[in-house]
């Protein structure tokens, strides 16, 4: 894949971890100066993205810059009008993926219920009230991950900005190039499944393994032996349930989609100390940020998953906290998706005005 622009304004920085991190320095090339860059992907391999930035032509030029990432998780955007058809088809399996996996999760919740003895359904009933439930508990997730990921909070927070970058990787890794049709349908199988499964399989089965045995009240330690001896506080049982599956939903989230240190990344550098300094100082800057997507991306799902389960304790009816997160997850993401569209829609108007003016300047 290869991308031309007149204008090059944007400078990448790229590091690496500090386990398994190389970098080599290039030094500047003599080139007779040119408004054209050209920058080069090449899909070397499965793991390895190999990006090169050449200025053409040249003079007094800035040094040579190659990135190397070894990385599975390594995704290009680039070629939309290349390859449609393509993109069109990993839409399709990425959706063919998520709902087999969201209804493998339904398939096993139901067999967790018929081993532990609780409801499969989940006290599911349709009713009005269970909507208004579910519409009223959505709101004020939304609106706080909303002002959260605003552009102005994210500019003065390190932390928003961590959290912002956690939901565009997993945009720009899974939802992107949906259709909205494919976007609803994704939408409501994760809500769906991951209900049935986190909320009334293990959920519920850890609820009733506190209340309903008798033999685990009968010889009972810690807080198994609280409930027992002080069954009005059965609440407790249920809220302390709810906490287990949102410690469970976190700690399967990083384990699944923690982001992967690249093996080794190239970086340019200048020669003078300053700029090595520099180069120091971004690269602990990097490191700051990718070490916090690693804590906000699992404690956002578990800190969701903690509020849909109370939600259920509140209720008794599992449709409202479907309601809930599907109308949490097509507001937020689909609100990112539309800003992303945004972004690139100005991007290519942008090198669209560029081209035409550097032609209008030729023809002068």
């Amino acid at each position: 894949m290869e991308l031309s622009c007149l204008a090059f304004t944007r400078s990448v920085f790229l590091l690496s971890s500090a386990s398994g991190s190389c970098f080599r320095y290039s030094s500047p090339f003599e080139r007779k100066w040119v408004k054209r860059r050209s920058v080069r992907a090449t899909a070397q391999s499965r793991d390895e993205i190999r990006v090169d930035a050449v200025s053409e032509g040249g003079g007094g030029g800035g040094p040579a810059m190659e990135v190397s990432i070894s990385s599975s998780s390594a995704a290009s955007g680039g070629g939309k009008a290349e390859f449609p058809v393509w993109e069109k088809i990993g839409a399709v399996v990425r959706l063919s993926y998520g709902i087999g996996i969201y209804g493998a999760m339904a398939m096993v919740g139901r067999i967790i219920c018929s081993m532990t003895g609780v409801d499969e359904n989940g006290g599911f009933h349709p009713s009005f009230e269970a909507v208004i439930d579910g519409l009223g508990y959505a709101t004020p997730p939304i609106m706080a991950l909303l002002f959260i990921l605003d552009d102005e909070v994210v500019k003065y927070s390190p932390h928003a900005r961590a959290i912002r970058d956690v939901e565009d990787e997993e945009l720009r890794s899974f939802f992107y190039g949906m259709s909205p049709w494919q976007f609803i349908l994704i939408v409501m199988a994760s809500s769906v499944g991951e209900e049935l499964f986190y909320r009334v399989a293990v959920q519920g089965g850890l609820t009733e393994a506190f209340l309903r045995s008798t033999e685990l009240i009968k010889d009972a330690h810690g807080i198994a032996s609280l409930t027992g001896v002080l069954p009005p506080l059965v609440p407790f049982a249920q809220a302390f349930a709810a906490a287990i599956t949102a410690a469970l939903t976190g700690s399967l989230y990083y384990v699944a989609a923690a982001p992967k240190d690249p093996t080794y990344v190239v970086a340019p550098a200048l020669r003078s100390r300053s700029g090595r300094e520099d180069l120091k100082k971004l690269f602990a800057a990097w490191y700051e940020r990718r070490q916090m997507k690693k804590i906000y991306s699992p404690l956002l799902e578990g800190l969701l998953a903690l509020y849909l389960g109370f939600e259920w304790i509140k209720t008794g009816n599992i449709l409202a906290p479907m309601i809930t997160h599907g109308i949490y997850s097509a507001v937020v993401l689909g609100h990112g998706l539309w800003k992303i569209h945004d972004h690139r829609r100005k991007l290519r108007n942008r090198i669209q005005k560029i081209r035409l003016e550097a032609q209008n300047s030729l023809e002068l």
